[in-house]
């Protein structure tokens, strides 16, 4: 190529060597790259300007063990508030950028069958789980590799050893201590593949100004020796990362090389992100975790399928995005506004088949509740409410460049008799988007689903038979730790008597 270039290439006679070899330099340097840009396969975040990063705190954290189950049942008070705000933040309006006006098809509800593209691998409803559950806000997560699944809600969890066929319950309170404030509730779970680790995050209550998350790990077959009561684990205090203010409401993903897991502290506007190196995690002795300050990504869930780092933001208002990052190679975190399409930010509500608001307290949970990194995108999802052009409340989802964080795409989960809301995403092998979502209104009593992106479907298991004001807080869907191209995912139902019924569902596509 640069042969056919030089040829191309004529000076006038008065150019001397010198310049012709000056210029000849130039070709060779902006030939190799253009080749470079082509063929590099990797896109990384640009280099932050100095006031938008801000250096990663360093602390270390010693391990505890525990085997056998033998602590004292310790029924968790389920009467304190859970996610408790003193005052909800209301996304504001900003300017009004592109048309709200749908960006894609319709999202139908389906029963799942044998004749649908996704198809149910396995299906498990949790009974032994329903008594133990919180009757409002079972907030179900999943982990699972093979045979040995575990599912969490608020105040509980089943462990399945045989592929989820059947679950039985192992109350937390017999396996730790029961410190601090008392254990309850925000549970996460998670399997790392490359480091067979099965990873079990628990939320204490506050004590004396003090509350605690605590992270356990274990192994597969350790996990399956000790029936789910053999961990490790480490305690990381409200005091430790902050001067004040109690840790809530969690979430967690991987990357190549560290855990991540984020918190609020004193509230949703005060949102940490923490990563501990997943080979210290794997030995079980003392790890060195590092940490954010706190950053304004109200309640906001982090990206899942990182690889490479770690992504999260929260809404400066209604039309941009400030859109945080912290790498594996870096000891900083980054953050950086992004400009999107308006989306509709009115009052949500949606009258469910029993003629219950099943959204009335949805109005302030705009924030990220679905984040996942797949090649060079970055989705982000939450909850927006009806307009004009949207008859129902719906999920915005945004897809933002890696390189520079533009928008690339934004879509909507949408249909205009019914409400969708509450969003969860990973990403499978093949690049593809699985979900679980909760939908209601209309003829439908709150219930959830799961699907794949670009099947415009929610294909759910059993319907709710009826509906509360708060439908809940999350649900999960992972990737499976078995198989990478398939899904796994803990729902829940309604049921007549008022209690719960959390479920597992395996789905591939």
């Amino acid at each position: 190529m640069l042969a056919i270039v030089n040829k191309k290439i004529k000076f006038p006679n008065k150019i001397n060597l010198a310049m012709e070899k000056s210029l000849f330099l130039l070709v060779l340097i902006f030939s190799s790259t253009l080749l470079f840009i082509t063929c590099s396969p990797k896109i990384f975040p640009p280099s932050p300007n100095e006031e938008n990063k801000k250096e990663l705190i360093n602390k270390q954290a010693t391990p505890n063990q525990v085997k056998g189950g033998d602590y004292p049942n310790v029924k968790p008070d389920l009467n304190r508030k859970l996610n408790e705000v003193d005052e909800p933040y209301i996304v504001p309006n900003g300017p009004q950028r592109g048309k709200e006006k749908p960006k894609s098809r319709k999202t139908q509800i389906k029963k799942n069958d044998s004749s649908q593209q996704l198809k149910y691998e396995d299906y498990e409803e949790i009974n032994d789980a329903v008594s133990n559950g919180h009757p409002i806000l079972p907030e179900p997560s999943v982990a699972e590799n093979g045979m040995t699944i575990m599912t969490t809600g608020n105040s509980w969890m089943s462990l399945s050893l045989d592929g989820g066929q059947s679950f039985s319950s192992v109350n937390p309170t017999t396996i730790f201590p029961n410190d601090y404030g008392g254990f309850c509730c925000d549970q996460v779970l998670n399997y790392v593949p490359e480091y067979d680790l099965f990873v079990w995050l628990l939320q204490y209550w506050s004590s004396d100004g003090i509350n605690a998350i605590r992270v356990a790990v274990q192994n597969t077959q350790e996990v399956r020796n000790s029936n789910g009561t053999s961990w490790t684990y480490w305690d990381f205090r409200n005091t430790d990362l902050a001067s004040s203010g109690n840790l809530d409401y969690n979430d967690m993903s991987f990357s190549n090389n560290f855990l991540y897991w984020t918190s609020s502290i004193g509230g949703g506007g005060n949102r940490y992100v923490i990563r501990i190196p997943l080979k210290e995690l794997q030995a079980k002795g003392t790890v060195n975790y590092q940490f954010t300050n706190s950053t304004q990504a109200f309640w906001s869930h982090v990206t899942q399928n990182g690889q490479n780092g770690v992504y999260w933001a929260g809404h400066e208002n209604n039309s941009t995005m400030k859109v945080y990052s912290m790498m594996e190679s870096d000891n900083f975190y980054s953050w950086r506004d992004v400009n999107i399409n308006s989306w509709p930010n009115n009052t949500i509500s949606s009258i469910a088949a029993n003629g219950k608001d099943w959204l009335q307290d949805a109005s302030w949970k705009t924030y990220i509740r679905a984040a996942a990194v797949s090649g060079n995108s970055i989705y982000f999802a939450w909850n927006a409410s009806s307009d004009s052009d949207f008859p129902q409340p719906h999920i915005q989802i945004v897809e933002l460049y890696r390189n520079n964080f533009a928008l690339k795409n934004q879509m909507q989960v949408w249909n205009p008799d019914f409400a969708f809301a509450y969003p969860y995403f990973e990403i499978n092998n093949q690049g593809k988007i699985g979900m679980i979502t909760a939908f209601g209104g209309g003829t439908f009593n709150s219930s959830s689903g799961v699907g794949v992106w670009g099947d415009f479907v929610i294909y759910y298991p059993r319907l709710s038979s009826l509906s509360n004001n708060n439908y809940g807080h999350y649900h999960t869907v992972r990737r499976s730790g078995s198989n990478f191209s398939e899904w796994v995912g803990a729902g829940y139902t309604y049921e007549n008597d008022g209690t719960i019924l959390p479920y597992y569902v395996r789905f591939s596509h």
